[in-house]
């Protein structure tokens, strides 16, 4: 099978899966596979179809035991699920993992069929309940894990221990546990401080999450994400891009590191292309929209989906990208002198014309060429970035809710992370 049918085979698959509303299903039996890695995938795969459960599964978590459960009783009334609480049950004696993960698996079993999901408060709180939960085939949509400052719950273990490493060993513990469940949730997991949120505000947020969810039409598996930046400046969004990647699984496209390929492959583009950047001019918008065009249309690209850095940068090439059905736009921006600054600190290799953000240090040869980015006239700086920031409310406009405009010094790399993975979730951006 050559690459133009593998290409129409993966449109066929997806149209009919889409149709037929199977993503989710399909979504869900692959993450299952990948968590569980059951000995027999196909027998494994059947057992969860004969036995899939209609309704939805729910964890609240973290060591804020009253907190979480009004938390938990404001989502149960709102949505109709039953709750299930770990504490109730066994507030009166000492239990281990065993026993508590006993007990959830026959509560999940007896629970009503009338109820439209379940909440499991106070669970799972480490990797062997996690674990647990995996093994059985057990997946669920969503855990929250509800946190406190250092304070405040070293203010609460010295209420309840009798010395001093009795409350170091519990602090650490909880340390250890989120960090567990980070690592096997992953995205799915949410984590809300209730010392720095109102109890209200984190109801509010969480149930914007599940109702996220409940849309009949589903979103696709493979998202396509451009991330814009402000010129000269890309370093937090290739950041950002190799992140994507990773934790999404997509392919990563960085058009700084196309562009030096077209250059050392000594192909046709090549000579052009350097040429001009040796001139400090711009690349024409004919030779970078064929490079994408390549670069987005590859299998691997349409089979994982893609995050594009360092493009569109003006109005021709954000056209031709209308045409690929981008899912979201991650745009960094920020107030003029900031970028104007960020701009005067920049260094540039006089060998290459490549500007660069941090010094190198490994690489001793470029960092004994590198220096200081002369700006002969600052007028035209301003006027580049007065364009980019015109070009920004361009994008906004023509596709709203799909655009997310981040500051490029204020924001940090978690909230845009968090931001995105509500979105990736939201089935409007897949219209």
């Amino acid at each position: 099978m050559n690459t133009n049918e593998l290409v129409e085979y993966q449109q066929k698959v997806e149209a009919y899966i889409k149709e037929h509303k199977m993503t989710d299903l399909f979504e869900n039996l692959t993450r299952l596979l990948v968590l569980s890695k059951p000995q027999d995938p196909v027998t494994f795969l059947i057992d969860i179809l004969e036995n899939r459960r209609v309704q939805r599964l729910i964890l609240v978590t973290g060591v804020v035991t009253t907190t979480r459960q009004e938390i938990v009783a404001s989502l149960a009334n709102m949505f109709n699920y039953k709750v299930i609480t770990v504490e109730d049950h066994f507030k009166s004696h000492w239990i281990n993992d065993d026993q508590v993960n006993q007990f959830i698996l026959a509560e999940l079993k007896k629970t009503e069929k009338h109820f439209r999901g379940i909440i499991i408060s106070g669970y799972p709180n480490n990797i062997k309940q996690a674990y647990y939960l995996q093994s059985m085939g057990i997946i669920p949509e969503r855990l929250f894990y509800l946190e406190s400052d250092l304070d405040f719950c070293r203010q609460y273990y010295e209420q309840i221990s009798q010395s001093q490493e009795e409350v170091t060993k519990a602090l650490t513990r909880d340390r250890l546990n989120k960090k567990d469940l980070e690592y096997i949730y992953g995205s799915y997991m949410d984590i809300f401080n209730t010392s720095k949120r109102t109890k209200e505000d984190i109801i509010e947020n969480i149930k914007q999450i599940i109702r996220l969810r409940d849309r009949k039409f589903p979103p696709l598996r493979f998202p396509r994400v451009a991330i814009i930046r402000p010129p000269g400046l890309k370093e937090r969004a290739t950041q950002l891009a190799q992140i994507f990647s990773k934790r999404y699984g997509l392919v990563q496209l960085i058009t700084f590191d196309m562009i030096q390929q077209q250059i050392h492959n000594k192909g046709v583009l090549g000579p052009l292309i350097y040429n001009t950047l040796q001139k400090e001019e711009e690349i024409s918008n004919d030779i970078i929209n064929s490079i994408v065009y390549t670069e987005v249309l590859s299998t691997e690209a349409r089979t994982k989906g893609w995050v594009l850095e360092g493009f569109p940068k003006n109005e021709a090439q954000l056209k031709f990208l209308e045409t690929q059905n981008v899912n979201l736009f991650v745009v960094l921006n920020e107030d003029e002198d900031v970028l104007i600054n960020k701009s005067k600190q920049l260094k540039i290799d006089p060998v290459t014309k490549i500007k660069y953000e941090k010094v190198p240090l490994n690489n001793k040869p470029l960092l004994d060429r590198l220096q200081n980015f002369q700006i002969n006239n600052e007028q035209l700086l301003k006027d580049r970035i007065t364009k980019y920031q015109t070009f920004v409310k361009l994008i906004e406009q023509k596709f709203g809710e799909r655009v997310q405009v981040f500051k490029l010094e204020k924001d940090s790399t978690e909230n845009i992370i968090r931001v995105t993975d509500v979105f990736l979730n939201n089935p409007k951006i897949y219209n």
